[in-house]
This record gives structure tokens, sequence and C-alpha cells, in this order.
């Protein structure tokens, strides 16, 4: 399969990708721009994929990136990005199943923030190739799987971040309820100014009272 290197026109940063593969859409870009970190903060990036996500919030508050993903490919695809971006002592890579998190190397409770954008479709058509089924279908994972294991990683009062449809708006919350995950920040995203909006970013804290602040929409196209 062949590979591109993909400039994402941040901080220099670039990502290797399979030309047949999944690269990554508005949802990935939108994610990193929402999450909340510091320099300090200990972040764990959930289903990683090509690792958009990881170099986007580095580049944006300095940390430490953990990238996690099912798929071997994307994996070696990620250390391929790592080391030409020169971040092997910033982001590490590791190939692994969300549902079996913990292990020795992503110790239980390690992690200030957690990101994830997960896949979203739960049936229709599955793609033939197994990297856009795994990114996009949920049979690497459901929301609940995603909402079990954030709990299990973040330490106490850590924050997971995260991107779903609207239409997902109130299983996605009941997922992170039942996994004592407070959602404290919803940001909905339109594609034009008068559209529904079609997906939403979301913050939540371990263990966090309740209390839900609705920031201002993020309107892709203004016409």
């Amino acid at each position: 399969m062949a590979e591109v290197w993909e400039d994402l026109q941040c901080a220099g940063f670039g990502i290797y990708r399979d030309t047949e593969g999944f690269s990554y859409g508005h949802d990935a870009v939108l994610l990193a721009n929402f999450v909340r970190a510091t320099r300090n903060d200990h972040v764990l990036d959930l289903g990683a994929g090509t690792g958009i996500v990881s170099f986007l919030v580095h580049a944006k508050t300095g940390a430490g990136i953990c990238a996690a993903d099912i798929s071997e490919r994307c994996c070696r695809l990620m250390e391929k990005s790592v080391a030409k971006n020169g971040l092997s002592k910033a982001i590490k890579v590791y190939e692994a199943d969300l549902r079996l998190l913990p292990d020795a190397r992503l110790p239980w409770e390690s992690f200030d923030c957690i990101c994830c954008n997960p896949p979203y479709f739960s049936g229709g058509t599955e793609s033939p190739n197994p990297v856009r089924q795994q990114s996009a279908h949920e049979t690497s994972c459901t929301i609940s799987e995603v909402a079990a294991c954030a709990r299990r990683m973040l330490k106490n009062g850590g924050r997971l971040f995260a991107c779903y449809p609207v239409l997902g708006l109130s299983r996605f919350c009941a997922a992170l309820e039942a996994e004592k995950l407070a959602v404290k920040r919803i940001c909905f995203v339109r594609s034009k100014c008068g559209k529904a909006p079609y997906l939403f970013l979301a913050e939540a804290k371990k263990g966090g009272k309740s209390g839900l602040v609705f920031e201002a929409d993020i309107i892709l196209e203004e016409s």
C-alpha cells in the first residue's frame, strides 16, 4: 500500500498516511483545538489513527502525548511521522486495544487528559479496507467502551475531550454518566450558518460535579 506525506500546516508538522487508508477530517482538527491542556499535563490520545490529534495538541500545548491505536499499520505510520517530525521525546506510540487498558505500558489512572475521536457508525455498509472500517465503524470499540477506558485511565479530576455526532448526544452523555464522567462543556458544530449542527465537541471531568456550559457554535462556512 502506497504512503504519502501530508503537511498539517501547523508548526511544520506532517503525517504519513496510506493513500487508501483514512486520512482525517474537520472533526480531528476541531477536537485538537478544543482540548485544554498544559505543557505539564500527561495526555493520552485514544484511537489515534494517523496521529493528527496528537501532533496538533502537542503543537498547541507542548504537552507530552501517548498515542494509542489498535491498528498495527497506523502505529507504524505514526512512528515514522514522529521520527520525521523530530518528536520522539514528546510523542510515544503504543499499539493497544483501549478495551484492554490499562496495561504495563499505560498504567491505571495516570493521565491528566484524554482525547478521543471515536468511531461513530454502529451499522451500515462496511468498508473492505480494515483501517477505514476501524476508523469509522464501532467494530473496534463503542462510546461506552471509550468512556469506561477513560474512567480507568484518568486521574481523579482528569478530563476527557471527545467529538461525536449530534444524533448520538443522548447516548454519549448516558455512556459518560455511567462511568462517573460529568460532561462540563459542549460546543456544537454547524457546516453553515442556518444549518442544524451535525457534530459536537465535549469536555467531561472524572468525578466532576454537575454543571454544563454550552459554548458558542462553530460554523465552518460563514455565508
